[in-house]
């Protein structure tokens, strides 16, 4: 081989250098070209990047044998038509620039341009795939619930009914002990005017996420009331559970109370020292309020 090489030369040479296939004498001359000409040297060094993205991302696996069977039967095929009278292809009227130019320099320009842009293009989707994928699990592993959403989803799950309770009894005092001692849940189970406490479910609210709820039942009505309790340094710690910013900025006092219309469930919060209620049942919400004895709420 001469041992310098026209452009058009070391554009042919980019992949086979990079893949190992150019002999000693081709790889020598090819970087003695690129080291002064900067257009060739980035299409190699994109082409490279692109080849060691690929290769990290797509690891190789054996052809199977169907595959081979058919390559193999499919050369031959070419193999018995080779004999066949070749057909050309009509050529092109010359451009402007070819007819000015018999050298024809922007050949190999626009041949070095489109194999660069083909090059980012490729290398481009490959980052907006990897991307992608990242986002998604990034936001899969970040998910955010909303406390009065869950809140009524529970609610709906059971119908609005009765759950076995982890803790099954009617005294509020030996329900605050156990939620004390077991769960590490220090808190005041509010009283309900005309209800009767059925106890407590402590299990997960939300995917990670354990809170209590407590079970209250008026037997004039029939109808259930849950009220869900967090501890607020807990909830704060987990992220991901989050409060209805109005409700936050409403329950200040421990008389304080916020309703918000669920899907047509009135969802009740309060806020009672470091422990936050939400409460949730058939009733409107301020009915709801005007039952729990400690709000002092009186619905008009």
């Amino acid at each position: 081989m001469n041992g310098k090489l026209t452009k058009s030369e070391a554009l042919e040479l980019i992949t086979p250098v990079i893949d190992n296939e150019a002999s000693a004498e081709e790889r020598e001359a090819f970087m003695a070209y690129i080291a002064h000409d900067d257009e060739v040297r980035q299409e190699y060094q994109a082409m490279k990047a692109l080849k060691s993205v690929v290769r990290s991302r797509c690891p190789s696996a054996k052809a199977p044998d169907s595959l081979k069977k058919f390559l193999s039967s499919l050369c031959s095929s070419e193999l018995s038509e080779a004999e066949a009278p070749p057909i050309y292809d009509v050529p092109c009227k010359q451009t402007v620039s070819s007819h000015n130019n018999p050298e024809q320099p922007g050949d190999d320009h626009d041949f070095s341009n489109w194999w660069y842009f083909a090059t980012a293009a490729v290398v481009l989707i490959t980052a907006l795939l990897w991307g992608s994928m990242s986002y998604f699990n990034s936001t899969a592993n970040s998910s955010v619930y909303n406390l009065e959403e869950y809140a009524y989803q529970h609610f709906t799950k059971h119908d609005g009914r009765l759950v076995s309770p982890t803790i099954s009894t009617a005294s509020l005092g030996f329900a605050e002990i156990q939620l004390a001692q077991d769960y590490d849940m220090p808190m005041t189970i509010p009283e309900l005017e005309k209800a009767e406490f059925k106890g407590v479910v402590y299990d997960e609210f939300v995917p990670g996420y354990s809170a209590p709820l407590l079970e209250y039942h008026l037997s004039e009505e029939d109808q259930y009331i849950y009220i869900f309790a967090f501890r607020l340094d807990k909830m704060e710690e987990f992220g991901k559970l989050v409060r209805n910013e109005e409700a936050v900025n409403t329950c200040t006092k421990s008389q304080d109370f916020h309703v918000r219309n669920v899907n047509g469930k009135h969802v009740v919060s309060w806020k009672w020292n470091d422990i936050w209620y939400t409460a949730i049942s058939n009733h409107d919400g301020n009915t709801l309020a005007s039952l729990v004895k400690p709000l002092g709420y009186t619905n008009r």
